[in-house]
């Protein structure tokens, strides 16, 4: 009976059109919104990109500024590179910089200078820039002029003195825009629209609710066996459904979610399993009777859960983990989420095991109270 339970409950929840809705197509459709409105504002502002700059040389002096026109090529190699050089004459330079086709104009003559297009952090790049290497020139003619001999060991005191002392340590290869967030409330969103689907699977066994119920009521399976099977055949398919959506997030919308990929899997399993358990112990309250009062409790449910979670606006739940951090361990939606997170930033999966522990400690007592619940009840008459 249990292998029966199991095949026809994927058969009905495949033919509902609502819960497919709900489940999968809702939540590409958000996805694809959010990311049409800001999936590039992280690369558009916060991510540093090559200063584009027009090299112009006056006359014949590039021959006495070979070296800078060296550091010039190689500040523009490479994938984080400072500079995107374009090399032509003045007159064409001024008008790419009118144009906007650059931010800013390198003269290299006697005296190297520049024209910018406005003050920003590209003005200040190659400013500084410049200053420093007007510094560093000025030096090393000052110390070739008076003391040749030395000229060697203050080069390598110059260079030893612009060398950064701190060596760079990456925690972390996973993907450091705040907006990302937005799209693991999306998942924590979608893993608890998976109450739908545990409301029916209650609602089919309860006889004052559904004409299916009545009948169930009265055959000789035990609930626990019906409970179990439907619950891990629903859990199953939204499981599907969700890798569905991060299938599409990552290779149609190209969102990066870090190189722990793998590990995504049992958050997307854990959440959809605690959605199930939301929507049965909701399902198998006393009260209200009805069929729809218990739905809009769900939807009103999930919908708080989530905005909690950060949907509708970035830093919700970080304002409750400062004041109330206790929302975010009973969350499910804000432990979701988190799970993403700390799997995308950190290096250790200590935070992560922890929001998977938590996230199946909810599944497993809303469970277990939801069974209790319905095996509690009686039936005067079907």
């Amino acid at each position: 009976m249990f292998l029966h339970y199991f095949k026809y409950t994927i058969k009905t929840t495949l033919r509902s059109k609502e819960s497919i809705f709900w489940s999968c197509i809702f939540p590409i459709a958000l996805a694809t919104f959010m990311f049409m409105s800001f999936g590039n504002v992280y690369n558009n502002t916060e991510v540093m990109n090559p200063v584009k700059t027009a090299i112009v040389t006056i006359d014949d002096k590039v021959n006495n500024n070979d070296i800078f026109l060296t550091i010039v090529d190689e500040l523009s190699k490479g994938e984080d590179k400072l500079l995107e050089p374009e090399y032509t004459d003045e007159e064409k330079a001024l008008q790419m910089l009118r144009d906007k086709d650059v931010d800013g104009v390198i003269y290299v003559d006697d005296k190297i200078h520049m024209t910018v297009r406005e003050e920003g952090y590209e003005a200040t790049i190659l400013s500084t820039f410049l200053n420093q290497y007007s510094q560093k020139q000025s030096l090393i003619e000052n110390i070739a002029k008076n003391n040749p001999y030395a000229l060697n060991e203050g080069i390598v005191s110059i260079t030893a003195a612009s060398t950064n002392a701190c060596r760079e340590l990456n925690t972390s290869n996973g993907n450091q825009d705040n907006l990302v967030n937005y799209f693991y409330a999306i998942f924590a969103m979608s893993c608890l629209f998976a109450a739908f689907s545990g409301n029916d699977r209650i609602f089919s066994i309860q006889a004052n609710i559904t004409s299916l119920g009545a009948r169930r009521a009265t055959a000789p399976t035990h609930k626990s066996i019906i409970i179990i099977s439907e619950f891990l055949a629903s859990s199953l398919i939204q499981f599907v459904v969700e890798c569905i959506t991060l299938v599409y997030m990552i290779f149609v919308l190209g969102i990066d979610f870090g190189d722990k990929i793998p590990a995504i899997f049992p958050i997307l399993y854990l959440g959809s399993a605690c959605g199930l358990a939301i929507g049965m112990i909701i399902g198998a309250l006393p009260k209200p009777a009805s069929e729809g009062a218990k739905i809009g409790i769900t939807v009103s449910f999930t919908m708080v859960l989530s905005v909690l979670a950060d949907l509708c606006a970035n830093g919700i739940k970080d304002l409750i983990e400062h004041n109330v951090p206790i929302i975010n361990r009973l969350n499910p939606a804000a432990l979701i989420s988190d799970a993403f997170y700390s799997l995308n930033v950190y290096d250790t999966y200590s935070r992560y095991l922890n929001n998977i522990a938590l996230l199946g400690g909810i599944t497993v007592v809303l469970c277990i109270i939801s069974f209790l619940m319905i095996r509690r009840n009686r039936y005067a008459s079907l």
